[in-house]
C-alpha cells in the first residue's frame, strides 16, 4: 500500500486502484499520518546529508555526482517541499469545515486548479480526506526514495569528457614552414614511415610546424583515431610524460603509484588497436616509445591484415637524437632566407610605418639581417621596435646589436649569440625597470609551464615588491595587467589558450623555452650583471644538494626556485647557508611534509616565501625569525595551526592561507600584523553548520571563529583586503560590515543547502562600503533559496562598482534573480552552474561590460533571455558557453544583437537548433564555434550559405567512440540516462528510462 510505482500494465485501471486505496484510508486520523511522515522525512534528510557529505569530498577530488544521485537528490528536495505544503494545509484546516468524507475534495474557493502543461506543482485541496490521501502517497514516496538510496553506488564519477585541446597558431599564416608541413603530411598519408624527426636550433619554428600538423589532422580523424600532443622539454621525466598522455586520452587507469613500466603497459594496452598520431615537442634525448604506448607497429611482409598505425612526429634541437630515435625521416628546420625573413619582420611590426620613411625602412632591413633568419629573433626584434618612431632610435638599436665588443665577451655558441642579441634588444626596449623585472620573474617557473596570470604571476610581482603603490589589492592587480600586456606585445610571453574551458581562454601565459634560456642566462651570474639566481624548477629533484661544491653558490644566491619537484625532505642548514637569499619557491612539492627548524634562520634576508601546494602539516616556531618576510603563501597545505609568535613577523604584508585546515590561531596572531595588506583565508577553516530544531546538522563540525576574533581587532597601517568564505546569514554580513579597516575583495557565501530561504535580499543597505565598494568577486554556493535580489538603496547606486565576477553554484531551488537599481557596470564574468529551476537570465542585458556568460546544468531553462525589451537590444558578451542545458531551444525569441561575440561553445543542448546572431555582424569578429559534430550538422539556417561562411570557424568537440562508451560503467562519464515522460491530459503519469517502464501515481485523478 506504500508503494508508489508499479510495473506498467496496459490493462491497469488506475482510478479503481486509487479508489480502493482512498477507501482504506478514509477513516484514518490525519495527524498521526503526518507525524509518521515527518519521522520518515527526518530519516530521509539524514541519509541525504550523508550523501551530500560524500559528494563534497568527491568534488574536492575532481569528481561530480552521478546522474542517478543528482536525480535522487532532486526528488528528495521536491518531496520536502510537497510535505511542507501538506503540513501547512493541515494547520489551516478548520475542524468544522474540513469536509473529511467528501471524496471530491471539497476544495475551497481559494484553492488553485492545475492546468494542463503546468510545470509548477499546484497545491491540492485542503481537507482531511485529501490530507490523508496525500500523506499516504508521500509516505510511499519517502520509503521508495530510502530504498533507492542503498543502490546509489558510486556516489560520484568523473565529469563529461573534456574536448581535446587544439593549440592555436597565429591568425597570420606562418612564414617559411608551408613546404615542411606539406612534406610531412604527404609522408604520413603515404604510409612510408612511422617515426619523423624535425630538428633545428631553438627558435627556428619547429613547434609551429608541429601545431600546423595537429591543425591538419585533429578535426578530420580520417586516418587517426587519436591525435596526442605532449611537451617533453629539457628536464623531462618519463612518468610525467606518461601521465600527460593519459590525461590527453582521458585514460583513468594510470595511477601515481604505478611505476614507469606499468604505466607504459597500460598505455600500450589501450592504444594497441587504435590508429594514433603522437606529436612530441622538444625532446633532448632518446625515449622508449613503447613506454609511451607507441610501439613501432609497421606492417610485416606477407601479413594480410594491416596493423593499426602508430606515427610519431617529434621535434628536437639535435640531429643525433633523430638518429637515436631511429627516425624513418629526418627533416632539418632551417632559418629563413632573406625574403622570408623580411616578410616575417614586416608581419610583426607596423608595415605602413616602415614604408613611410625610407631611412627607417633601410635600417629595419639591416636589423632583420642581423637576426640571421632565425624566426624567434625576427619576431622579438620586430615587436621590440614597433613602438619606435624616430630614425635615431632605430639606428641606435642597430648599433647596439652590432656591438661586437659586448657580444664577444659572452661564452655562447654563434646560434645562441644571435638569439641573445635579439633578447637583449627587446629587454632594453621595455618601457621601464619594473616591466623588465616582471619578465625575469617569469623564468622562475618550470620550462613550458602555463602560468596563471591572477593566481600565480601577478601575486608574485606584488609579493616581490615590483607592484607596491596601491591602497587595496584590486589596484595592485589592475597595475599588473598593463605589464602583462607589454610583455605579450613584445613576444616575450605567449598567451596560451586553455580551450577546455571557455573561462580560461586568456588566463594563462608561458615563456618560449628559448626566451626562458636567455632570461636565465641574464640572471645566472653572467659577467657584469651582478645577479645570481638558482632555478631548478620542474626537473624531478627529490632532494636539495648540500655538497661543498654548492656552498658558495647557495651563499651568493638572491633567488631560488625549486617549485614543482618531488622533494620529500629538506636537510639541516648552517646559519650562513643562504645569507643573501630574498626569494624562495618550494611550491608544488607534494611530498614535502615538514620544514627543518634550521632552514629559516639560515636565510635572514628572506622577503618572499612560497610553500603552497606542499603537504606541510606544521610550521616550525623558527619561521618567526624571518623578520624581513613580506610575502608568505601557505595555501593548499593541511596546516591546522599557526605558531604562537606568528605575530612577530612585523613586516609581513601578504598572507595567503587558502585551502588550509586551520582550526584555531593563538589570540593576536593575525591582528598584530600591522603591515598586513592582503589576507586570503578562503577555505582556511571549516564552515560552521546551522542549528535546526536545536540540533546540529549532521556532518558539520564545530569550529572556532578565529577569523572574526582576529579581524575585529585588526588595526593595521593599511586597509586590509580580505578573501573569505562564510555562511550566507544576516549575522555574518553584519559582522563583515563591522570590521574596522578591512575591505572585502573576494567573497563566497555558502548555505550547504540546509539553509531554507524563500527570498534572499542582498540590498546595498545591508552592506557597508567595507564589503561592497571594493568587492571584485562574489559567489553563492549551495543555498536553498527561491529568489535572490540585489537591491540598491538611496545614494548607494555605486555599490558593487568593482565587481568583476559573479558566480551562482548549486542553487537548486533558485527560480529568479533580480537587480533592483544595482548597476554592476563593471561585471565581466557571469557563471551559473546547477541552478536547476532557473528559467532565464534576462537581466544580463543590464550588464554593459559583460565579457563571459557561462551557463551549465540549468535543466528548466528554455531560453536565456525571455525579455529583450528594446527592439535594438544588444549584448556586450564576447564568450558564450552553454553546457548541459537540455531544454534550451534558443537564446531569445526576439531579435538580439551580439556585435562583440568571438567564442561560442555549446555542449549537450540537444534542442538548441539555431545560432543567436546574424552572420553579417559576426564575419569580422567571430573566431570560434565549438560543439559536437552532430549538433552542428543539425543546426537550422535561414540561409544555407550562412553555414558555409561559418563552417571554417567550427571546431568539433571530440567525443568517445561507441566502443569506449560501451565499456564504461553505467551512469559514468560519457554515459547518460535518457528518460521519456508519459503524459495523459497534459499531466505526467509515468516514464520510460530505457530499462523498465513505470506508472507513477502522481495525481489524485
Amino acid at each position: 500500500m506504500a508503494c508508489t510505482c508499479i510495473n506498467l500494465n496496459l490493462n491497469l485501471d488506475g482510478n479503481s486502484c486509487l479508489s480502493v486505496l482512498w477507501a482504506s484510508l478514509r477513516l484514518c486520523r490525519p495527524k498521526s499520518g503526518i507525524q509518521k511522515l515527518e519521522k520518515e522525512i527526518t530519516i530521509l534528510r539524514a541519509k541525504r546529508d550523508d550523501i551530500k557529505n560524500q559528494i563534497d569530498q568527491a568534488e574536492r577530488e575532481g569528481r561530480i555526482p552521478t546522474n542517478q544521485v543528482s536525480q535522487w537528490l532532486l526528488e528528495v528536495e521536491m518531496l520536502e517541499g510537497q510535505v511542507a505544503d501538506i503540513e501547512q494545509d493541515f494547520q489551516s484546516i478548520s475542524y468544522f469545515s474540513c469536509n473529511c468524507f467528501n471524496p471530491t475534495g471539497g476544495a475551497s474557493t481559494t484553492s488553485q486548479t492545475q492546468q494542463a502543461g503546468d510545470q509548477v506543482p499546484i497545491r491540492e485541496s485542503s481537507n482531511c480526506c485529501s490530507i490523508i490521501r496525500r500523506v499516504a502517497k508521500k509516505l510511499g514516496e519517502a520509503n521508495e526514495l530510502m530504498s533507492r538510496a542503498g543502490a546509489l553506488d558510486p556516489i560520484a564519477t568523473v565529469g563529461p569528457p573534456e574536448p581535446t585541446v587544439m593549440l592555436p597558431i597565429s591568425h597570420q599564416p606562418p612564414v617559411g614552414i608551408e613546404s615542411y608541413v606539406e612534406d610531412i603530411v604527404g609522408y604520413i598519408n603515404g604510409g612510408e614511415g612511422n617515426i619523423i624527426g624535425i630538428y633545428g636550433m631553438g627558435g627556428v619554428g619547429k613547434t609551429t610546424m608541429l601545431k600546423s600538423i595537429q591543425q591538419h589532422y585533429l578535426p578530420k580523424h580520417t586516418i587517426f583515431d587519436r591525435v596526442i600532443w605532449v611537451v617533453a622539454s629539457k628536464d623531462w621525466q618519463l612518468k610525467k610524460l606518461q601521465m600527460d598522455i593519459a590525461k590527453s586520452l582521458e585514460l583513468m587507469t594510470l595511477k601515481e603509484s604505478d611505476n614507469e613500466r606499468t604505466c607504459g603497459d597500460k598505455l600500450f594496452s589501450y592504444l594497441k588497436n587504435k590508429n594514433c598520431l603522437l606529436l612530441l615537442d622538444d625532446i633532448w634525448e632518446l625515449m622508449d616509445l613503447q613506454l609511451l604506448g607507441m610501439a613501432h607497429s609497421a606492417t610485416e611482409q606477407g601479413q594480410h591484415q594491416q596493423q593499426p598505425r602508430k606515427v610519431v612526429v617529434f621535434t628536437t634541437r639535435s640531429e643525433t637524437v633523430c638518429t637515436q630515435m631511429k627516425a624513418d625521416k629526418k627533416i632539418k628546420a632551417k632559418c629563413l632566407d632573406p625574403d622570408q625573413a623580411w616578410r616575417l619582420f614586416e608581419q610583426n611590426s607596423d608595415k605602413k610605418f616602415l614604408s613611410s620613411d625610407g631611412g627607417i625602412n633601410f635600417v629595419a632591413q639591416e636589423l632583420a639581417k642581423e637576426c640571421a633568419g632565425l624566426p624567434l629573433a625576427l619576431v622579438t626584434v620586430a615587436r621590440a621596435m614597433s613602438g619606435k618612431k624616430s630614425w635615431e632610435a632605430w639606428k641606435d638599436a642597430l648599433h647596439q646589436i652590432r656591438d661586437k665588443h659586448e657580444w664577444t665577451t659572452i661564452d655562447l655558441s654563434e646560434d645562441s649569440v644571435v638569439m641573445y642579441k635579439a633578447f637583449q634588444l627587446s629587454y632594453d626596449s621595455l618601457e621601464n625597470d619594473s616591466i623588465r623585472e616582471c619578465l625575469l620573474c617569469c623564468a622562475l617557473w618550470p620550462e613550458d609551464y602555463k602560468i596563471h596570470k591572477f593566481k600565480e604571476l601577478i601575486p608574485c610581482w606584488i609579493g616581490c615588491g615590483i607592484i607596491h603603490e596601491f591602497n587595496v589589492i584590486n589596484e595592485a592587480f589592475t597595475k599588473g595587467c598593463p605589464h602583462l600586456e607589454a610583455l605579450v606585445a613584445a613576444s616575450l610571453l605567449e598567451q596560451c589558450n586553455d580551450q577546455k574551458d571557455i573561462r580560461y581562454l586568456d588566463t594563462f601565459v608561458k615563456m618560449h623555452d628559448v626566451i626562458r634560456d636567455m632570461a636565465l642566462l641574464m640572471v645566472s651570474g653572467l659577467k657584469g650583471n651582478g645577479r645570481k639566481w638558482i632555478v631548478k624548477a620542474g626537473i624531478g629533484l627529490s632532494h636539495l644538494p648540500i655538497q661543498e661544491a654548492w656552498q658558495e653558490e647557495w651563499q651568493e644566491a638572491e633567488r631560488a626556485s625549486f617549485m614543482d619537484n618531488e622533494i620529500a625532505s629538506l636537510p639541516d642548514y648552517g646559519a650562513s647557508t643562504f645569507s643573501k637569499l630574498s626569494m624562495l619557491f618550494l611550491h608544488g612539492n607534494d611530498s614535502l611534509t615538514t620544514i627543518p627548524p634550521s632552514l629559516f634562520p639560515s636565510m635572514p634576508l628572506l622577503t618572499y616565501l612560497d610553500l603552497s601546494k606542499c603537504h606541510i602539516t606544521k610550521l616550525p616556531m623558527e619561521i618567526c625569525r624571518l623578520t624581513e618576510l613580506q610575502y608568505l603563501n601557505l595555501s593548499k597545505n593541511p596546516i591546522t595551526r599557526l605558531p604562537a609568535k606568528f605575530g612577530c613577523l612585523c613586516k609581513l604584508e601578504y598572507l595567503l592561507l587558502r585551502k588550509t585546515e586551520i582550526k584555531s590561531v593563538p589570540s593576536g596572531t593575525i591582528s598584530k600584523l600591522s603591515m598586513l595588506r592582503w589576507l586570503d583565508i578562503r577555505r582556511a577553516f571549516p564552515i560552521r553548520g546551522c542549528l535546526k530544531n536545536g540540533r546540529k546538522i549532521i556532518g558539520m563540525r564545530p569550529i572556532s571563529e578565529w577569523w572574526w576574533d582576529e579581524l575585529k581587532c585588526f588595526r593595521g597601517r593599511h586597509k586590509l583586503s580580505v578573501a573569505i568564505v562564510i555562511n550566507v546569514t544576516t549575522a555574518n554580513i553584519k559582522r563583515l560590515n563591522m570590521l574596522p579597516n578591512v575591505s572585502i575583495w573576494n567573497l563566497t557565501m555558502e548555505g550547504g543547502n540546509f539553509l531554507q530561504l524563500q527570498t534572499l535580499h542582498l540590498g546595498t543597505l545591508q552592506w557597508s562600503c567595507n564589503v561592497s565598494d571594493n568587492l571584485e568577486s562574489l559567489s553563492f554556493k549551495n543555498v536553498a533559496v527561491d529568489k535572490l535580489m540585489l537591491t540598491a538603496g538611496v545614494g548607494r547606486e555605486s555599490s558593487f562598482g568593482c565587481l568583476k565576477t559573479l558566480h551562482f553554484y548549486n542553487l537548486r531551488k533558485l527560480e529568479n534573480i533580480s537587480l533592483n537599481g544595482v548597476g554592476l557596470c563593471n561585471l565581466r564574468e557571469l557563471c551559473i552552474h546547477s541552478c536547476s529551476m532557473l528559467k532565464d537570465v534576462s537581466w544580463v542585458l543590464q550588464l554593459p561590460c559583460l565579457n563571459l556568460l557561462k551557463i551549465s546544468r540549468c535543466f528548466e531553462m528554455k531560453e536565456v533571455i525571455s525579455n529583450v525589451g528594446n527592439t535594438n537590444s544588444s549584448s556586450s558578451i564576447q564568450r558564450l558557453s552553454l553546457s548541459l542545458v537540455p531544454n534550451l531551444n534558443c537564446i531569445a525569441h526576439q531579435p538580439l544583437y551580439f556585435p562583440y561575440l568571438e567564442y561560442v561553445h555549446v555542449y549537450k543542448c540537444p534542442i538548441f537548433k539555431k545560432l543567436p546572431f546574424e552572420v553579417e555582424i559576426l564575419k569580422s569578429r567571430l573566431k570560434e564555434i565549438r560543439g559536437v559534430q552532430t549538433w552542428w550538422d543539425n543546426l537550422e539556417w535561414d540561409d544555407e550559405s550562412n553555414k558555409n561562411l561559418l563552417t571554417p570557424l567550427f571546431i568539433p568537440f571530440i567525443e568517445r567512440t561507441k566502443f569506449e562508451k560501451k565499456h564504461r560503467p553505467f551512469g559514468q562519464g560519457g554515459c547518460r540516462v535518457f528518460i521519456v515522460l508519459i503524459f495523459v491530459d497534459g499531466r505526467i503519469v509515468g516514464f520510460f528510462d530505457g530499462f523498465s517502464m513505470y506508472l507513477n501515481l502522481i495525481d489524485d485523478s
